[in-house]
């Protein structure tokens, strides 16, 4: 209570200053902890479960299967774990994740391809400057660049405890995403099916790895190594 009253008293330029030097992840961490608006979701309470969404991996589709459509936002797992210890030691802990390099184009090809919000128009403008994907990895899409963008963040930015470790029940993967979702509900006790939202109209039929260059694909291994490693997709 007194961090979130303290947080409000500062100016607003500096308190703009301050979350400008953080993580897009640790700054939704922020705001959220300094709202008023902090609580367990009661979706997640009804079914004893906690989803971390992690952008561009089937969430869009798991929220509407399981929470009717409700979307909990992108925030990590170790917020939930040091604001609600308790619910989140009860908890069934599960995630989505998605091979980088396919995640990375379906992100890039998601924003061309689609009229979205003003939420989303920042990154929007980000990738129309680049030509292609090849471009845009080549040019921005660095180690120190990803933490700028939703989007674009690291998976185990979401996934990953105050410690650094992959604190889940279950983490299912899209390549398998019928079979995985099955498991989730299986857990759940739900008969649920899985629809298919959120996706780009312009996202090609083929996987990325096929017609992106082979420097592309090592730009984003290198890129987002920690991903690959910790989430199994040597």
């Amino acid at each position: 209570m007194l961090q979130r009253l303290l947080w409000k008293l500062l100016p607003k330029s500096q308190r703009s200053f301050l979350l400008a030097r953080l993580s897009v992840v640790d700054r939704q961490v922020v705001n959220k902890s300094m709202s008023d608006n902090r609580h367990f979701p009661e979706a997640f309470q009804k079914l004893s479960c906690l989803f971390i969404h992690v952008p561009k991996c089937a969430g869009s589709s798991v929220c509407e299967a399981l929470f009717d459509d409700w979307r909990p936002g992108h925030l990590p797992l170790y917020w939930y774990a040091e604001q609600f210890p308790e619910q989140f030691a009860a908890s069934y802990k599960f995630a989505f994740v998605r091979d980088p390099l396919e995640r990375a184009y379906s992100a890039y090809a998601f924003l061309r391809g689609n009229k979205l919000g003003r939420r989303d128009q920042a990154a929007q403008q980000l990738v129309s400057h680049y030509r292609d994907f090849d471009d845009f990895v080549a040019r921005w899409l660095h180690a120190e660049t990803i933490g700028r963008q939703l989007h674009f963040a690291a998976q185990t930015d979401f996934l990953t405890d105050s410690l650094g470790h992959l604190a889940l029940d279950f983490i299912g993967y899209q390549e398998h995403l019928e079979r995985d979702f099955r498991l989730v509900c299986e857990h759940l006790k739900l008969p649920a099916v899985l629809p298919h939202v959120n996706s780009s109209t312009q996202r090609q039929p083929i996987p990325a790895r096929d017609f992106c260059t082979v420097r592309t694909q090592r730009l984003v291994r290198r890129v987002y190594q920690r991903d690959y490693e910790m989430l199994g997709y040597e």
